[in-house]
């Protein structure tokens, strides 16, 4: 039944609306009544009803006041305002302020019991709207979760299907690459779970992906001691690979030294849409397998076992993401993968394109990009922790690479 609440000074009115119509054959109970809007108010707000009938002008608050009192605590009430020819005007501006309706005094019985009546069907309609869409809200991360894990494990193929269920969950339409990058321990018997590791959670994974420049579609516990990063690829491969290679360095490196289990992180073969993200992500299972007996703990679908180059060159990376914020030379860094610091830097021509110190200032801007993102840090400070020493050059540096001062990236991302 539907919960109607009548507001008018005038007594005569209020016991005219209340005697003179069979409300109950309308479906309709009137729950309360009140003489201003004050009172009116605190009805409302103890009764929830579906109609409130008001009259436009009365004592301590008037229709207009009481209607934004209505709307400011968000009761889902539809209003009809009651207004004598000569306030026009105000019935008007009860329109604009969120009245439903006016009706013009005297009322006419059979009138108003049909306007409360729409009224207060609309007023459940929407009511139900919001519940449901509530419901629905607070359902939606388990929702797209579910839909990520269908696509992981080829549950889901048609791309019709995929793409009602894109619409649905609001993700982007727009075509392009995208990949799986999966994180487990390497030891699975020393964790079982890997949500057992402070460091693969999706709130920290995501903020450290978007450090990197990565655009995250989901993180998803993929299976047992397994979660998995779907990323969409939005530059070129080979510099959005390198970017995910550092990531997964720096991950590794970090848990290591939270004394955590060791990482790994095996890289999928980009797909081109989402009906093949299981395919990328089967590959990045098989790297994540050999990544585990890596040097350096990462490990793309398309890396070569064979290929020594590529060893050093994730031994030399790996050993950059752990001591980044220690003066670093490449002549130690040889010594530790046992080759001559001119074999290392040719190495890093013919596989990076980038030179070893070019990389070893990358590492540290992306370090210094998680720092700065922590309001605990100043610059002086980040500068120090991630081995620049030299405030004003770290500032140059960042300037150059993000576009950015440091002091600007902690102000707009922090």
């Amino acid at each position: 039944m539907l919960k109607a609440l009548v507001v008018d000074d005038e007594y005569l009115v209020r016991m005219g609306i209340r005697e003179t119509i069979d409300w109950a054959s309308h479906g309709i109970e009137i729950i309360g009544e009140a003489d201003n809007g004050a009172d009116g108010l605190s009805l409302a707000m103890q009764h929830k009803p579906d109609v409130i009938v008001t009259d436009i002008r009365m004592p301590y608050m008037n229709g207009i006041e009481f209607i934004e009192k209505i709307k400011e605590n968000r009761l889902n009430a539809g209003i009809i305002v009651l207004s004598g020819y000569d306030e026009f005007q105000y019935a008007q501006a009860a329109i604009r302020h969120g009245a439903s309706s006016y009706l013009l005094k005297p009322v006419d019985t059979d009138e108003l019991a049909a306007s409360v009546r729409a009224i207060g069907l609309e007023a459940q309609a929407r009511m139900r709207d919001r519940d449901y869409y509530g419901q629905l809200k607070s359902e939606l991360p388990a929702i797209s979760r579910q839909f990520w894990l269908d696509l992981l494990h080829g549950r889901i193929r048609q791309e019709e299907e995929i793409a009602g269920k894109r619409q649905l969950l609001g993700l982007d339409m727009r075509p392009g690459y995208i990949t799986a990058v999966v994180l487990e321990p390497k030891d699975k018997t020393a964790s079982p779970s890997a949500s057992g590791s402070a460091l693969i959670e999706e709130s920290t994974v995501g903020a450290d992906l978007k450090a990197h420049s990565l655009h995250t579609e989901a993180v998803v516990p993929s299976g047992p001691g397994q979660w998995t990063v779907v990323l969409k690829v939005t530059d070129e491969w080979n510099e959005t690979l390198g970017r995910i290679r550092a990531f997964g360095y720096g991950l590794a490196s970090r848990a290591k030294q939270a004394g955590e289990p060791e990482l790994a992180l095996g890289i999928g073969r980009p797909a081109t849409k989402l009906a093949e993200l299981n395919a990328s992500y089967g590959s990045a299972v098989e790297a994540v397998q050999k990544a585990a007996t890596s040097i350096g703990g990462v490990w793309y679908a398309e890396d070569a076992d064979e290929m020594a180059t590529r060893r050093e060159i994730r031994g030399a990376l790996a050993y950059i993401r752990r001591h980044y914020a220690e003066s670093i030379t490449v002549e130690k860094v040889a010594a530790e993968v046992f080759v001559s610091p001119t074999h290392l830097m040719h190495l890093f021509r013919k596989e990076l394109n980038k030179t070893f110190y070019e990389c070893l200032t990358e590492c540290r801007i992306e370090e210094a990009k998680l720092m700065l993102r922590d309001p605990r840090y100043r610059v002086y400070e980040v500068s120090d922790r991630v081995g620049f020493g030299d405030a004003k050059y770290f500032s140059q540096i960042f300037k150059k690479m993000t576009g950015m001062t440091p002091s600007e990236y902690a102000r707009t991302e922090g």
